[in-house]
Order: C-alpha cells, then sequence, then structure tokens
C-alpha cells in the first residue's frame, strides 16, 4: 500500500469526529498538540476516553497527551 492509501484508510476509521485533525496532522499542518492529539487516538482505537485513562506509562507522549484532568480528579 501507498502512503497515501494508509492515510486514507486512518483517516476513515477516525470517522467523522476526528477527520479534520487526522487530515491536518497528516498533512504537516496541524499544531504539535493537534498531533499528539492524533496520535494518542490513533493508539487507543480512536476512543477519547481511553486517551483519558491511558496507561502506557512509557510513552514519550504520555505527559503530553490530551483529556487529561487537570486538577488531578480524575
Amino acid at each position: 500500500m501507498t502512503r497515501d492509501e494508509l492515510i486514507n484508510k486512518q483517516v476513515t476509521q477516525a470517522g467523522h469526529l476526528y477527520k479534520a485533525i487526522m487530515l491536518k496532522a497528516y498533512e504537516g499542518t496541524a499544531s504539535p498538540r493537534s498531533a499528539i492529539k492524533a496520535q494518542c487516538l490513533i493508539c487507543v482505537g480512536y476512543k477519547r476516553d481511553e486517551v483519558t485513562h491511558c496507561t502506557g506509562f512509557t510513552c514519550p507522549l504520555w505527559a503530553y497527551r490530551p483529556y487529561q484532568n487537570r486538577q488531578g480528579k480524575e
């Protein structure tokens, strides 16, 4: 498969809710924060709650993952 085909497959899997962020990340026009969000969503199968409760403590992006409760009230 070509890169474009793989990207199209990934964007399709993301569904309409995350399509825009995924496209920007793949185009290189997303902010670093948005690109991290896209990677985290891919990692957990596009389940936002799973990003919040991520247990991938050794992931280099773990401390930067989106959807964290900043007050520590998880």
